[in-house]
């Protein structure tokens, strides 16, 4: 990135106070952070089947949604490249299999579901969460976290609640009433475009949506845009702005930071 766009970043993040980027990827984080790194992104684009990139992907999803049958691996790799509708009618099969899940492959796929606009995904993902979700790894949870995030910062008052419930709970990110306290007020109507805010910020520095065309950070920083807080708007608006003239690769460092005023900048 050249010195013009690293000075027009950080002039946009000194406007609002407490904005923690993320760690390199080199370094686990805690996974009770409300700032995580998602190990992936799907954008919400396979809305018509010609976003596909193949043929053969092409032809299953108009299989699918005419209501033929198509094979679980067609399923699978149509969920694989970012079909949410597919996502989620994989999972409820790896579900219907009733066959231990200790990785959490299933919750893998509601997450990709509920990533791409697929608030249905939400409820079973959630129930995974809470009754395997202690064993999973750190970094399934951090995907599992961050879709559950989305949803809650979209505006999806079930998302909100279940997850000021686990986080009130305990299991599985950990507990933490001042999260709980925040997803309860926005599932009772209040909005966080600081939070989405944060989470796109974190997701600039985030190899793997960098990669996949920072799908990521632009879905939470268009939250962050639309929201109410003059402060967060005007700085997501200027970070949307720098990803859309800058390639991504040129954006691979760690994202400039204002200091936070107190431990508890999370909110």
């Amino acid at each position: 990135m050249d010195k013009q766009c690293i000075g027009v970043l950080a002039l946009a993040l000194c406007l609002v106070p407490g904005i923690v980027a993320a760690a390199p990827m080199t370094v686990s984080p805690d996974i009770k952070n409300p700032v995580i790194l998602a190990e992936f992104v799907f954008d919400n684009n396979v809305r018509r089947t010609k976003d596909l990139p193949t043929s053969a992907l092409r032809a299953a999803r108009r299989k699918m949604i005419s209501g033929e049958a198509i094979s679980d691996v067609a399923l699978q790799s149509l969920a694989d490249n970012g079909d949410g509708l597919a996502a989620f009618r994989f999972g409820k099969i790896l579900q219907a299999a009733d066959k231990p899940d200790p990785t959490g492959v299933a919750a893998h796929y509601f997450a990709i579901a509920a990533y791409t606009g697929r608030a249905f995904a939400v409820a079973p993902l959630a129930r995974l969460l809470k009754t395997e979700g202690t064993g999973y790894a750190k970094s399934r949870l951090r995907h599992c976290l961050n879709a559950m995030t989305v949803q809650a910062l979209s505006g999806n008052p079930k998302a909100a609640t279940l997850l000021g419930e686990m986080y009130a709970d305990g299991e599985p990110f950990g507990l933490d009433l001042v999260q709980s306290q925040l997803f309860l007020n926005m599932a009772a109507g209040g909005d966080n475009p600081q939070g989405a805010l944060r989470l796109g910020v974190s997701l600039m520095s985030d190899p793997a949506d960098i990669a996949a065309g920072n799908v990521g950070a632009l879905a939470a920083l268009g939250i962050a845009a639309a929201g109410d807080d003059l402060a967060a708007r005007v700085t997501a608006e200027n970070l949307l702005r720098m990803l859309a003239t800058a390639p991504p690769a040129e954006i691979t460092g760690p994202v400039p930071t204002a200091p936070a005023p107190n431990s508890e900048v999370t909110q």
